[in-house]
């Protein structure tokens, strides 16, 4: 049984996905943007996925979002498989597009948690070398002044595929929205405030280091077959990424839960009525399972 993963319906989440190899597949660009940028609206409000923050750079992407359907893994799975498809034929390639294994997700539980994620989402560009503040990017990224706004978005003139019908079960347009967070719901004004703040003042520590920055027309031509150097080429099997950004408190309680769920997985195969901890996903939506509770 792999490790299980913890969803619960209306919890806060930051997730990272990254390209296969560390490939930089999706260097951006205006036509990638506005395909990316059409699919993670349609895929967003078709599974009930509050965004509050998304970058999407060269080689991986962030997202900072709320479940408030309890269906991340069903928006990771036909957002993911859309995209990548969608970028294999802008590329003329074929194969895997993401890294091995699944994306990386955690919850975040409280305001100062949520504002450190939201303040590094937006600070990539500028963390990775690339340009001096996170408006000069090229690439798809939400910042404060996007905070509350909702957008209409079409797919491009010529489709997701250029020429062609596949992907016509889309809808024609879309509305990409950013949503104030739950913590902070009722004080839209007060938290576009404390997230410029933060951002300003981060992006200010991230300039007193020494380096040059490549400047947004290289992240634009970048070869989309290259990757960083040192990265690595297959998988890895140090420490599970979703326990590396938590607390020592939050590890334990993350592996003591995947016990409960390992537990209940052993006696469900001879007990159909075992129920299951809150948070178990995938055994209650393909097997129909109940949660301790229900």
């Amino acid at each position: 049984m792999s490790f299980a993963r913890r969803v619960l319906k209306g919890s806060t989440v930051a997730v990272v996905r990254r390209c296969s190899e560390r490939r930089f597949f999706l260097r951006p660009g205006s036509r990638l943007n506005r395909k990316v940028r059409f699919l993670l609206s349609c895929y967003a409000n078709k599974h009930g996925i509050k965004l509050h923050a998304y970058c999407f750079m060269g080689n991986h992407f962030h997202l900072i979002l709320t479940d408030t359907r309890r269906r991340l893994p069903k928006f990771m799975e036909e957002f993911d498989s859309m995209l990548s498809r969608v970028i294999n034929k802008e590329l003329g390639r074929q194969g895997r597009l993401w890294e091995s294994g699944a994306y990386t997700s955690w919850q975040l539980e409280t305001r100062e948690e949520l504002l450190q994620h939201l303040v590094y989402v937006a600070a990539n560009p500028v963390e990775a070398w690339v340009v001096r503040s996170p408006d000069r990017w090229p690439g798809l990224i939400s910042l404060p002044g996007h905070v509350g706004k909702a957008v209409r978005v079409t797919p491009p003139a010529r489709g997701l595929f250029g020429r062609g019908r596949e992907g016509s079960a889309l809808p024609s347009e879309s509305t990409l929205q950013v949503h104030v967070p739950p913590f902070f719901e009722g004080e839209e004004g007060r938290y576009r405030r404390l997230f410029e703040r933060a951002l300003a003042a981060y992006v200010e520590d991230l300039h007193a280091r020494q380096g040059g920055y490549s400047g947004r027309e290289s992240a634009k031509t970048l070869d989309p077959f290259s990757a960083p150097e040192g990265a690595r080429s297959g998988p890895s099997f140090g420490l599970i990424p979703a326990l590396t950004n938590a607390t020592k408190e939050k590890r334990l309680e993350l592996r003591l839960w995947r016990r409960a769920v390992y537990d209940a997985f052993c006696r469900w195969q001879n007990d159909k009525s075992t129920r299951f901890p809150e948070g178990t996903y995938q055994v209650v939506v393909r097997y129909k399972a109940k949660i301790v509770g229900t």
